[in-house]
């Protein structure tokens, strides 16, 4: 019976530290990065690990925020759609 106690003992000493391994490995590979990125301003990709720089559309475009779009009226679009596709 004590040898039962004694390896039981053992066995869960060692699933308490993988356990304790296991959350310490998620925090350093994915909490403190992921926090580290969003006080920063940053956006960050958890398929990649990586934190990315979010930039503006405007900056891309050179087109200032203050404009309207450009094709918002859907009357004088051209091309087939799915709605009105074209005869043949």
């Amino acid at each position: 019976m004590n040898r039962n106690i004694n390896r039981l003992k053992i066995i869960f000493i060692g699933i308490f530290l993988a356990s304790i391994v296991g959350v310490f490995g998620y925090h350093y590979l994915w909490v403190w990065p992921k926090a580290k990125c969003e006080a920063r301003g940053g956006a960050w990709a958890g398929k990649w690990l990586k934190c990315a720089t979010v930039y503006p559309i405007e900056t891309l475009t050179g087109r200032p925020a203050n404009v309207p779009p450009i094709n918002t009226d859907t009357s004088k679009m051209e091309g087939p759609s799915v709605r009105n596709p074209e005869k043949k």
